[in-house]
């Protein structure tokens, strides 16, 4: 399958500042995507540029086999929901939706606004002024005013950093829906690995402004290429091995109260079913979870604790 989006050897820069350098990527058509990474990383920086917002340095951006690096974001067919949803609040739902369907004078605008509040599934609240809800449903009127246009890929860039926790496990599961039910290809920026893994067919993991690892969520968190990426998926014990690269432990799979090791705890904290320890130690800090109902450790504590080679997952790099 030929791919829908093609990023080819992009380089990227503000000024004298590269920020992405000879990125290649493909995407398939349908396709969820996710760009994750810490802050500074690129991924909004290679999401601009999509957009248009942003002229390369060099390279080339296609979308469905046409060559758009040079073509302005209004002839791009791109859609971009952002973070801070940039809805007009002195308009009503309905004129918010049809704000850009006005400006290409389309016809049946009355049933396509309505289509795509239907989708997001706002159909009762579309006499309502955008004041007047809430941070998720702002966020749905955000993205159903991109779905009417009918872009061939939509970028949405962090959507749901403002929302919070209960808000965007809901946004998570009506963005899931929404993709599904649409089939439009999805760009989705995000610094929060749980968004990724949750909505992602394939996560792109950046550093640095280059692609550190590309796979599937599973991929990505069960088989971290480098000590960058492990720790980023959660393994917080990593330590080099003999032949260059590196061991990554989880906290669930370090053992207290008995090995070979020894450490001070430093922390203790309770979190539901379990207790987490820092403990200090000659490798290093050690992160251990411990079920609850298991012996507990007080700061100061010296333990014992192991780590147990068959849990460990291999990196090919250790940084």
């Amino acid at each position: 399958m030929s791919d829908y989006v093609s990023l080819e050897n992009l380089t990227l820069a503000y000024g004298k500042s590269v920020a992405v350098e000879w990125l290649n990527l493909g995407i398939r058509k349908g396709e969820l995507i996710a760009l994750l990474g810490p802050s500074g990383c690129g991924k909004t920086t290679t999401m601009r540029a999509i957009a248009g917002l942003l002229s390369p340095k060099s390279g080339k951006i296609s979308i469905d086999g046409r060559d758009v690096t040079r073509l302005a974001p209004s002839r791009r067919e791109v859609g971009l929901v952002f973070q801070s949803y940039a809805l007009f609040p002195h308009l009503s739902v309905f004129e918010n939706v049809a704000f850009g369907l006005r400006l290409r004078r389309e016809k049946d605008l009355e049933a396509k606004v309505m289509a795509g509040l239907a989708t997001v599934g706002l159909t009762d609240f579309a006499k309502r002024m955008v004041p007047d809800l809430s941070g998720g449903q702002q966020q749905r009127v955000s993205l159903a005013r991109s779905l009417v246009m009918q872009p061939k890929v939509l970028l949405l860039d962090e959507p749901l950093s403002n929302l919070d926790a209960r808000l965007r496990l809901e946004m998570r599961s009506e963005l899931q829906r929404v993709q599904k039910e649409t089939g439009i290809t999805m760009v989705f920026v995000t610094h929060d690995q749980s968004e990724a893994l949750a909505l992602a067919d394939r996560i792109v993991l950046m550093r640095d402004g280059v692609i550190e690892q590309l796979g599937t969520p599973e991929e990505i968190y069960n088989t971290p290429v480098s000590g960058f990426a492990a720790d980023f998926m959660g393994f917080e014990t990593i330590l080099p091995d003999e032949n260059g690269g590196g061991l990554a432990w989880r906290p669930g799979a370090v053992v207290l109260g008995q090995g070979p090791h020894r450490g001070e705890v430093r922390g203790a904290s309770f979190a539901g079913e379990r207790r987490e320890y820092v403990l200090s130690s000659d490798l290093g800090v050690i992160k251990a979870d411990v079920p609850i109902g298991r012996d507990t450790y007080a700061i100061g504590a010296k333990v014992a604790f192991d780590l147990p080679r068959d849990a460990a997952v291999p990196l090919a790099r250790f940084r």
